[in-house]
């Protein structure tokens, strides 16, 4: 394995989550609690930033070294992989338009007695249009570049030690273990995800459609939680209130 590789895998595994750990996400939790102008959009951005960093340097490295897009996973699905690809997109619209309409068609006071539901998610969630246009691309970020890392460069960084199955476990595990920050349920709620994940990449032989729904998933949860709290924000009755986490990458 040459030394590159190596490197990028610990600054990605160690340098980044100790980094998130114990700078960004104290931070932004501190930022929105103190209702810092501007707290989730510098989040948002900043995020969308990183995660494209480290997607580019993944790709730089794997095209300097010649490495294919199939070894990646970086292709279409073909015969029935494709269709079931297809299938799993178009489920994940539909959750996200069920999601859309489940919250759409409630009452002002039951969109209010819905927000308790949100927990630790509510800090990071947008609160204005704005921050719900940087979260959809947020989210569309973490799902090209969440799934190219975790269920693409990773397991093949390992799979020569574990072999896929072994490999693409482990960064299941290392995954959720990186959303620690969203407490334990959010950890837990982020690893079965990852497996979800995981088992869709495996099962179709291509990371697009694993990439297409985590994307529309995660947008699902960050509008969902703008769609409850933007009444409050618009009314200017209370602030936001500060209690949450990172969206699901993801």
């Amino acid at each position: 394995m040459p030394l590159v590789d190596w490197i990028y895998v610990v600054l990605l595994l160690v340098g980044a989550t100790v980094y998130e750990y114990l700078y960004f996400w104290p931070r932004f939790r501190a930022a929105v609690a103190a209702e810092h102008a501007g707290a989730r959009l510098r989040a948002y951005r900043r995020g969308v930033i990183g995660q494209w960093l480290f997607a580019g340097a993944a790709l730089a490295i794997w095209a300097t070294h010649g490495r294919s897009r199939e070894l990646l996973g970086l292709v279409t699905p073909h015969g029935w992989r494709l269709g079931l690809g297809i299938g799993v997109v178009l489920a994940s619209v539909a959750f996200l338009a069920l999601q859309l309409w489940s919250v759409l068609r409630l009452t002002a006071a039951r969109r209010i007695a819905a927000r308790p539901k949100l927990g630790t998610l509510a800090f990071m969630v947008p609160h204005t249009a704005q921050e719900e246009g940087w979260f959809v691309a947020l989210s569309l970020t973490a799902g090209f570049c969440e799934e190219l890392l975790y269920r693409g460069y990773l397991p093949w960084f390992f799979t020569p030690w574990l072999g896929r199955p072994l490999a693409m476990l482990l960064i299941v595990v290392v995954f959720g273990l990186s959303h620690l920050y969203q407490g334990r349920n959010g950890a837990i709620k982020a690893t079965l995800a990852g497996a979800v994940m995981a088992g869709i990449v495996l099962a179709t032989g291509s990371l697009i459609p694993a990439m297409i729904a985590h994307a529309v998933i995660d947008i699902g949860g960050g509008t969902v939680g703008y769609l409850l709290l933007r009444d409050q924000f618009l009314s200017g009755s209370a602030a936001p209130a500060a209690s949450a986490s990172r969206i699901q990458g993801g």
